[in-house]
């Protein structure tokens, strides 16, 4: 319903554009490290649709007229009121939409959904004879603000004194284009219409307005849907010149040109936030990787230590268990030799595991700082840290330091092991009748607790090493990031950032087609 005054390629350009620009603020709103720099203003110049003010005295036929231009037929509802008084007491708006009213001060928002409403507004205001009293400084808010002014003039009557003091101040003061519309022409005879002309060219040239943009229009006729209404020379107009390829085209280009700078600052922003992840994730690979290669690394050196340790400690046990059991056969102080035996094993045995566990960790020590030295060596480590050597130094003294609490805490748990040596088993002098009986149960009390020294042991051993291994860990993660957990979570945002930078690149893009599709010949 009604007819369009801004062309389906603007409008189809326009749209994608809004479309475009509405999904853009959503996402630098829901990332706050984007730049929003003035893009809420781009936004705003799509609310300021091509509007059009009309101006006139009361009685000059302007309610008539705007219907009319709008597309109103005969039987249709009307939008401007008309009638035998003053109709416009406020400034009328007039938009696209849904038939609601909008009342605020002296203003009135209508909203019809005609197709002639499509991007433009109209804004009809009081009366010239009124204007200049109450609603001067809105009314000259709204020309100030137009992208054309259609006085409208009684075809029979242009000569108000009110009239030509406004218009003077639009052409002179504000300098907008202006149109002048002679309604009524259907009641007016052609020797009035004539006079009328020639007396509007006269007047305007005499404020430096040349060749005035006169319309004849009779809102009756165009109601009426008969010939010659003269409405079709006004659409046409506004078609071709106010909503012009080249303003239009200009206006696009414009938010357009803005939109792109915001996309290319953000765009940057990306790209250098990409690089700078891309960096850490190499780093941070590659610091996983030497993590996961220590994991490995040590648990094959710490199996083969513990094998070896429980394959000496259970020698050695098998040893002492026959030295009580031939006590028992041969002896008569059975007690005094096996506790003296006792304390000689703990002593030999405790020495040398404490020897072997410590020239072992010390040699896996020394390999670890090796290790460490061919890390910060490799071109990612570099990249991110540079050659500062403070970092490999005080990841070694971190290592150290780990390496001797592991080496004593191990310590300390097999001293406590050989301290329960043999403990649970009650040894007693007995006659030799009955040694050969009590040396049976003796055995079995030997092998029990040998099994379970053993398995002691393994428990010892393995939850030391795997309370060292992580221990390690993050003491080498705390040493190699001021905070490890920020640092992965940021690394995990590199996928976000870059699902981001498509976006932009894609709105890029899109510009780059509107652009190209405004500027063809065929817009």
């Amino acid at each position: 319903m009604g007819i369009p005054l801004v062309s389906d390629k603007f409008k189809k350009e326009e749209s994608k554009l809004k479309a475009l620009l509405n999904d853009y603020l959503d996402l630098i709103n829901g990332n706050s490290f984007l730049i929003k720099d003035k893009i809420d203003e781009v936004k705003s110049e799509f609310e300021t649709l091509f509007n059009f003010v009309v101006v006139g005295k009361v009685k000059a036929g302007k309610s008539s007229f705007l219907n009319a231009l709008l597309g109103i037929k005969e039987g249709e509802e009307s939008i401007f009121e008309v009638g035998p008084g003053p109709q416009t007491s406020k400034i009328t708006i007039v938009r696209k939409g849904q038939g609601n009213v909008e009342t605020r001060g002296d203003m009135v928002t209508i909203y019809k959904d005609l197709d002639s409403l499509e991007g433009i507004e109209i804004i009809d205001t009081p009366g010239t004879d009124t204007i200049m009293e109450k609603h001067e400084k809105i009314t000259r808010d709204f020309l100030e603000n137009s992208n054309l002014i259609m006085f409208v003039f009684d075809s029979k009557n242009i000569y108000t004194k009110s009239d030509w003091e406004l218009i003077e101040k639009i052409i002179k003061d504000l300098k907008k284009d202006v149109i002048f519309i002679l309604s009524q022409k259907d009641r007016a005879s052609q020797e009035e219409i004539e006079m009328a002309k020639k007396e509007l060219i006269n007047r305007c040239n005499k404020i430096d307005l040349k060749d005035p943009k006169i319309f004849l229009t009779s809102a009756k006729l165009e109601i009426e849907s008969k010939p010659d209404s003269g409405f079709q020379q006004v659409r046409d107009y506004i078609f071709n010149e106010i909503g012009s390829h080249d303003k239009k085209r200009m206006k696009l280009k414009t938010i357009i040109g803005k939109i792109r700078f915001s996309v290319d600052q953000n765009s940057n922003i990306l790209n250098e936030k990409i690089d700078e992840l891309e960096v850490l994730e190499r780093y941070y690979e590659t610091l996983n990787a030497f993590l996961g290669e220590n994991h490995s690394f040590f648990n094959i050196r710490f199996d083969s230590i513990n094998d070896a340790i429980k394959n000496y400690y259970l020698n050695k046990l098998t040893d002492l268990k026959d030295s009580i059991l031939n006590f028992y056969k041969t002896q008569k102080k059975v007690k005094e030799n096996i506790e003296y035996e006792i304390s000689q094993f703990k002593k030999e045995v405790s020495k040398t595991l404490n020897d072997r566990i410590t020239r072992e960790i010390l040699n896996i020590r020394d390999e670890e700082k090796s290790r460490i030295n061919r890390f910060f060596d490799k071109k990612e480590v570099v990249d991110r840290l540079g050659i500062d050597p403070f970092l490999r130094e005080k990841l070694k003294l971190d290592v150290d330091k780990e390496f001797i609490i592991f080496s004593n805490d191990l310590e300390k748990e097999i001293n406590k092991i050989l301290d329960r040596t043999f403990k649970t088993v009650t040894f007693k002098n007995k006659n030799l009748l009955n040694r050969l009986y009590i040396s049976r149960s003796v055995q079995k009390r030997l092998d029990n607790e040998i099994s379970n020294q053993m398995k002691a042991l393994e428990n010892t051993l393995k939850s030391n090493v795997e309370s060292f291994l992580n221990s390690l860990k993050v003491k080498m993660q705390t040493s190699m990031f001021e905070n490890y957990e920020a640092f992965k979570k940021e690394i995990n945002n590199l996928e976000h950032f870059k699902n981001l930078k498509e976006r932009i690149d894609v709105y890029s893009r899109q510009l780059e087609d509107i652009e190209s599709s405004i500027s063809s010949k065929s817009f």
